[in-house]
Formats: C-alpha cells, structure tokens, sequence
C-alpha cells in the first residue's frame, strides 16, 4: 500500500512545491512514467492543502502526453491522473479510468485513491459499484480503512442503510483520522457529517477549527457563513454578524464573488433581524454590483423587498 503523510510531514512546502510541478514538467519532456509517478505521489498533498488547480494542470500536462495510452504497470497512476484532471480529460481518457476500477481485483495501492475515485467519479456511478469499490479497499492501511467509513457515510454516494447509519459511518471516519491525527481526514468527515446531524453547530464549527488550520480559505469562507446561517435562525444575531463579517474580509481578499455574496446577503439579513434597516439595504444592494451572479442578484432583491415591507409596516 503506497500510502503518503497526508498529515504534512516531509511534504513539499512553498518553492519546493513549485518545484514539484517543475520536476513533472522536465519528465513530461524525458520521461512520462516518472511525471505519472510524480502526480500519483503528490495527490494526496494536493487536495490536503486546497491545491485542485495544481493537481489539475500538472495531469492534464501529462495526460496531453499519454493519449489513451497507460503506461504498463501504472494503471493506478494513470487513473489518478484523470481523476485530477477529469474536467478536461479526453472522453477514451475516462473510459480507460473507468475500466481500471472496473477491472482491479484488489485494493487500490494508493491510500488516497479509494477516496478521490469515489469523491470525483462515485456520484456518476451506481450506488453498487461504489460498494464494491469501498469493500474491496476495507482491507487497506488504516488510512485507507478511514477513508472507507468516510466514503460509506457520504451522503449519495452508496446504497441507502439505516436512519443514522452514514453519520455512524462518518464518526467511525472521524475517530479513526483523529487516531491518525490527520486533519485533512478530520475536515472531510465533520464537513460530510454536517449535513446528516440534525443539530450541526458544533460540527460546523470543529469542521471550520480545521479549515482554518489547513489554510483552505475558500472552505473556511463557506463554513463561516454556514455557521453564521445556523447562528441567525437560533437568534444569535451578534454572533451572526461577526462570522458573516469574517467571511466578507477573506471573499473580498482572495477574490471570491460567490462568497461576497453570500456574506453580503446573510448580513443583510441579520441587520434586518437587528433593526438596522440601512445598513442591511447597504449590504443587499452591494450584492446587485457583483457581475454574472443572477442566483445571488435575485436573492438579494427578495431580502431588499423584505426590508421594503418592513419599512412599511413600521
């Protein structure tokens, strides 16, 4: 079992993970079994660390190369190759992918493959096949085994059981990547398991704690305004506030339109519930501003006419 420290240790940090793409670069040039090894080897560091482009942009390199052609004996390289780069990867490149899981009579040899095969291409596949996947992995490494709970217990991915019985699954994910204290795994199980617990604050929140250790920005954004949403319906408008507050300082930083949004509007919101009714028309108007975001646009001028009555009842 090939198995990488998604952890961090003795992974490539800053420059050096530059050089990881310019070291897949040279052997795309000279060697393309070597590049395939390389994005085989650094797929778990890349989506630990929020890194997808970069995984995408090294496989497409290399799979531009290959063709439809695999490599003999590194059919489980080729396959993660496409699965980094499935948005742009040839239709022959993804039936070739395909055929592998199909085929394979035993675990994977990468731990992290059982997880993104079944994140990637598991929600275009039937309920039993994922099945069978995760079954003939539940033998791996104890990683692997945790990715598998994680998997069961991901919500759409395989065959319905039991009421409670995926987020059973998802904490069984949880303890076991807590054991292996590997955050990475613990943010994908609580982020899963929030959308099974019936009262998910405080999972919203661990799943934000680590977020934010991992440096995912986009993710912490999003989570803050989940939690902010949880906080508002309870009433916790303070608290709302500041979360919202938090998620518009890093959507506007790192430049990201959805989530300005969506901070713009959940403050528009809990102004409203607070009687500030300028401030929350200040906020919801911004939102009109923003290019090419109609879902936004039109939930923002449902709030305004909300604040509309509610001036005029007063």
């Amino acid at each position: 079992m090939k198995h990488v420290n998604l952890g961090g240790s003795g992974e490539p940090h800053g420059l050096e993970a530059d050089q990881v793409v310019s070291a897949i670069e040279r052997a795309c040039e000279s060697d393309l079994r070597t590049a395939l090894r390389l994005v085989a080897r650094y797929s778990a560091y890349w989506w630990s660390h929020g890194l997808q482009d970069e995984a995408a942009a090294a496989a497409e390199r290399v799979l531009s190369m290959l063709g439809r052609t695999v490599p003999v004996g590194l059919d489980e390289e080729y396959l993660l190759a496409v699965i980094h780069g499935a948005a742009s990867a040839e239709q022959e490149q993804v039936e070739l992918a395909q055929q592998i899981v199909l085929t394979a009579t035993g675990p994977f040899q990468y731990s992290v493959t059982v997880l993104l095969w079944s994140l990637v291409f598991g929600p275009f596949e039937p309920a039993e096949v994922v099945d069978e996947v995760l079954e003939r992995n539940e033998s791996g490494d104890a990683w692997t085994r945790a990715a598998v709970e994680l998997c069961r217990g991901y919500p759409g991915l395989t065959t319905p059981g039991p009421p409670g019985e995926a987020a059973q699954a998802l904490r069984t994910a949880l303890g076991r990547f807590r054991m292996l204290e590997d955050r990475w795994g613990m943010f994908l199980a609580l982020t899963a398991l929030r959308q099974v617990v019936d009262e998910p604050l405080d999972v919203t929140t661990e799943a934000l704690e680590q977020a934010e250790h991992l440096c995912l920005t986009e993710e912490t954004a999003l989570l803050l305004c989940e939690r902010a949403d949880l906080y508002r319906r309870l009433g916790k408008l303070e608290d709302a506030h500041e979360d919202y507050s938090r998620a518009l300082s890093i959507g506007e930083h790192a430049d990201l339109p959805e989530t300005v949004a969506a901070a713009r509007i959940g403050l528009g919101r809990a102004l409203r519930g607070s009687g500030n009714l300028p401030a929350a028309r200040a906020h919801l108007s911004a939102v009109l501003t923003i290019p090419e975001l109609p879902d936004a646009h039109f939930e923002a001028l449902h709030e305004l006419a909300a604040l509309n009555a509610s001036e005029a009842s007063a």
